[in-house]
C-alpha cells in the first residue's frame, strides 16, 4: 500500500490491530523527504484463513522479505511499531542489505521472566487463555454502522486519548462494510488472536546479532508503555549501546497515534542528522 510522499523508501510494518491509516498523522511530516509504503499483513489480506499451526513472528519476517524484493524495495528505511517493529528486527537481521536504517516504535520486546511465563503458557496449551488472546477473541467486531462504532469506541480506555483524526481514521478504516449489513472489523478479531498467541520469544538472544550490524536503530518507548518496560529498554540499550533511544513521555504504547506530531519530528530530526 503506498501512503504517500517521494524519496528514500520507509517502510511501516503496522502494530496489531491497526490499519496503516491511523499512521498516517505520524508519516505526513516525513513524506516531503520520503516515500512511505505499507506491505500488509496477512491479516489483512482478503479472505486470507488464520493458520491451524501456530508459527512465530519469523511469517512475519517471510512475508516482509518476500514484499520487498517482489516490489524491488531496498534499501528501506524500516519503521515498526509493536510487534511490526519486531518483525522488521528479524527480517534485517536475515537481509540485512534490504535495509538502510530501523526506526522501532515501542517494540514488543518484554521482560524475559513474562517471555518464558509465556512460552509456559504456550507449552501447556493454555495459549487461549492468555489475556491479550481472550480479549482479542472477545473484541465486538460487528456494528450497525460507523456511527455506532464510534460511540462504542469512544467509551473504551484504548481510544480515550486519541486524537480525534487518528481516531476518525480508524473508525474509517478498522472497519468495512459486512455481508449481512451493517460494519465490521477489517482486521479480524481470529487473526488478532493468533498474532498474539505466537509472540516471538527468542527476541533477547538475537539483539547482539542486531548490535552486529552497521544498521542505524532509533528507539522510541512510550513514557507510559505496558508493552516495553523500562528495564527492558534499559537492557536493550546495554546490547546496542550505538542505538538511540527516546522516551515520549506521557504517553503509552500507542503513541504513534496519540502523539503522532511528536514522534513525527524526533524520527525526522533523526533521518535528517544521518542523512537517511
Amino acid at each position: 500500500m503506498e501512503l504517500g510522499g517521494e524519496g528514500q523508501v520507509l517502510h511501516l510494518a503496522l502494530a496489531n490491530g491497526f490499519p496503516p491509516q491511523t499512521y498516517l498523522p505520524l508519516l505526513r511530516p516525513l513524506l516531503t523527504d520520503h516515500r512511505a509504503v505499507c506491505l500488509l499483513p496477512r491479516a489483512l489480506w482478503p479472505d486470507e484463513p488464520v493458520p491451524t499451526v501456530l508459527r512465530d513472528w519469523e511469517s512475519l519476517a517471510d512475508d516482509l522479505l518476500q514484499g520487498l524484493a517482489q516490489h524491488n524495495l531496498q534499501p528501506v528505511i524500516g519503521v515498526g511499531h509493536s510487534f511490526g517493529a519486531v518483525a522488521s528486527i528479524l527480517a534485517c537481521l536475515r537481509e540485512p542489505k534490504r535495509f538502510r536504517a530501523l526506526v522501532l516504535l515501542d517494540p514488543t520486546i518484554l521482560p524475559e521472566e513474562a517471555l518464558q511465563a509465556f512460552e509456559d503458557f504456550r507449552a501447556s496449551g493454555g495459549v487461549s487463555e492468555f489475556p491479550l488472546v481472550r480479549g482479542a477473541l472477545r473484541r465486538t467486531r460487528h456494528f450497525p454502522d460507523r456511527r455506532a462504532a464510534a460511540t462504542y469506541w469512544r467509551n473504551r480506555t484504548l481510544f480515550q486519548n486519541w486524537p480525534e483524526e487518528s481516531f476518525q481514521l480508524y473508525v474509517e478504516h478498522g472497519t468495512h462494510p459486512a455481508a449481512d449489513g451493517g460494519v465490521e472489523l477489517v482486521w479480524p478479531p481470529e487473526w488478532e488472536a493468533y498474532y498474539f498467541s505466537t509472540l516471538y520469544t527468542p527476541i533477547w538472544k538475537r539483539l547482539p546479532e542486531l548490535a552486529a550490524l552497521s544498521i542505524p536503530v532509533l528507539t522510541l518507548r512510550g513514557g507510559d508503555s505496558d508493552t516495553f518496560y523500562p528495564d527492558a529498554a534499559a537492557r536493550f540499550q546495554s546490547i546496542l549501546p550505538r542505538a538511540t533511544m527516546v522516551e515520549i513521555s506521557g504517553h503509552g504504547h500507542l503513541f504513534p497515534q496519540t502523539a503522532p506530531t511528536e514522534t513525527a519530528i524526533i524520527i525526522r530530526d533523526w533521518l535528517r542528522t544521518r542523512d537517511l
